[in-house]
């Protein structure tokens, strides 16, 4: 194999020979890219030869050199093999690394016929106009590029446009993501404030039912939640869960494209609709679970109890039928210091200085009608627990301290969730038996359907860019479900995908990101390494 060269200024072969260490090095820089942390030096040492004149000999001695020379860095696995667990590249990457791993970075890059509709002629026309790098051929208008060259047709360049912004830095995208969301939170002068809501005045009451306010019967289907996601996409079920009028409610969730939305807002597809959840089937009644908490909330003031692993979409489930039903939505989050007044508010002195109650987060979302949630619930103090009876029982709320009992607005609604009681959350105390026994109660599992949970991430992750394609994010999700079949592996939720989806996004390989997602889940006595094996199946 002929010497290698190094890569000049502008990515071309600047003509000059490159030593095997550098050779060497940029390879296992990328090696370790690619796998997610170390690799075995026997791997390394077969593989060289694939890129330059170097034998297996030859490797494993300029290893042992760059060793000690501070280039590489050595450890020894758990069965006594040498691993290679970092590397600093020397000099500029040669060609042969760059051509068989791909351009270590686009940013900066103007070579547009990485664009599949770009020939030679259209990628000159495009720096002739002055467009040198993909953000500014993104930010584009068609009517702009069209005709640049006989064969830019304005449908050949709405694709272009739509695949340059695939290929825009991605510190470029969370800068201007960010400058948005900045945006949204500046007061009249035009700087960022933080916003307090004081609980005890923020009381206004949510909508009227749909139904109430347009005139229409109450069994219309108009007004109603009616569930078309998952299994009953093909045939709609009615749920007698009715539709609010004030979708603007400060407590209703918003979607990401509206003007009050936060930092929590659902996020939406390219059409601009909110993304549904994957929705799981409960595993006894062995109906879809949307259905199920929809129709036990259109009985009123019923109870309900969700349990579910970390990261299975409880509470995204909540709030997508809230935002789809315009209903409040207040989320506590409960733990053992939570006490009663924490729930209903505490007494204390008005500007008289005579001792009032104060409404708390339960009892103001009470009387405003929204959802409450109370998540963890069960490990809160038993007393905080125990003062919901009535509530869970009569529907009307008894407040010792405050001498109220508090009838609810008839919008209001109560669920908990918590995680199940098993040595994965040794946290989550099993329920007492008085409380557990008034709840209606149901499990969300993980997406048992491989195919439904890829696309609601591939929605999800892949709405303005594609960050991973769709086969890699199946085997992504083909490996996470085996992580959630065996109790002795780090367990990867629905959650965790879309984080290491992030994680590639922001330049790192998929097996890297899984790596790194499985060493943030690990809980005591896991080994992320005992599912590697399987990983490197999928990977």
């Amino acid at each position: 194999m002929s010497s290698s060269h190094s890569n000049g200024p502008d990515g071309t072969d600047s003509g000059e020979p490159l030593s095997n260490q550098a050779v060497l090095s940029h390879l296992v820089h990328r090696l370790l890219q690619q796998e997610g942390g170390s690799i075995p030096l026997e791997r390394v040492t077969l593989r060289v030869s694939d890129f330059a004149d170097i034998g297996e000999q030859e490797a494993a001695d300029l290893i042992d050199e760059g060793s000690d020379a501070g280039i590489y860095t050595l450890d020894r696995g758990s069965s006594g093999s040498g691993l290679i667990v970092g590397a600093t590249p020397q000099g500029p990457e040669p060609d042969v690394i760059t051509e068989s791993f791909g351009p270590a970075s686009s940013e900066g890059t103007a070579d547009f016929r990485v664009i599949s509709v770009v020939t030679d002629s259209i990628n000159d026309a495009l720096h002739e106009a002055d467009i040198t790098d993909f953000t500014q051929l993104a930010d584009a208008e068609i009517d702009e590029i069209t005709g640049l060259t006989g064969t830019l047709t304005e449908s050949r360049a709405e694709a272009l446009l739509e695949e340059a912004a695939t290929h825009i830095p991605v510190g470029t995208s969370l800068a201007r993501a960010a400058a948005q969301r900045y945006t949204r939170r500046v007061d009249d002068q035009g700087r960022g404030v933080a916003r307090v809501v004081d609980l005890a005045v923020a009381d206004e009451p949510v909508g009227e039912p749909l139904y109430r306010s347009k005139d229409w019967s109450a069994d219309d289907l108009r007004g109603m939640y009616v569930s078309d996601v998952g299994r009953n996409a093909s045939e709609p079920v009615p749920t007698g869960l009715h539709i609010l009028d004030d979708p603007d409610h400060p407590d209703v969730p918003k979607a990401a494209t509206h003007p009050d939305a936060g930092d929590d807002a659902l996020p939406v597809d390219e059409q601009g609709e909110v993304i549904a959840p994957a929705v799981p089937i409960e595993p006894r009644l062995q109906l879809p679970i949307d259905e199920l908490l929809a129709k036990k909330l259109s009985r009123g003031l019923v109870p309900v109890r969700i349990v579910g692993p970390r990261g299975s979409g409880k509470n995204y489930l909540l709030k997508y039928l809230c935002y789809r039903t315009n209903r409040g939505y207040v989320s506590i989050d409960c733990d053992a210091a939570t006490h009663t007044e924490d729930l209903f508010g505490p007494l204390t002195p008005n500007e008289n200085g005579i001792i009032v109650p104060r409404n708390g987060a339960v009892k103001q979302g009470l009387l405003n009608g929204s959802v409450v949630v109370l998540n963890e619930f069960p490990v809160m103090r038993a007393g905080a627990a125990m003062a919901l009876h009535r509530l869970l029982n009569e529907g009307k709320l008894l407040i010792k301290a405050h001498g109220e009992i508090v009838e609810p607005h008839p919008s209001a609604r109560i669920v908990i969730t918590m995680n199940p009681p098993t040595r994965e959350y040794r946290d989550s105390e099993p329920m007492n038996s008085a409380t557990r026994g008034r709840f209606r109660a149901f499990e969300q599992p993980y997406i048992q359907d491989i195919e439904e949970e890829v696309d609601t991430l591939d929605r999800q992750v892949n709405t303005s860019k594609q960050v991973i394609d769709r086969a890699a994010l199946r085997k992504i999700v083909q490996f996470a479900h085996q992580t959630r079949q065996n109790e002795s592996w780090p367990t990867l939720s629905t959650r965790n995908l879309t984080i290491l989806c992030e994680h590639i996004e922001d330049g790192a390989s998929p097996k890297a990101a899984v790596k790194n997602e499985l060493w943030a889940v690990t809980e005591p006595n896991q080994y992320p390494e005992d599912c590697y094996e399987t990983l490197n199946d999928y990977l």
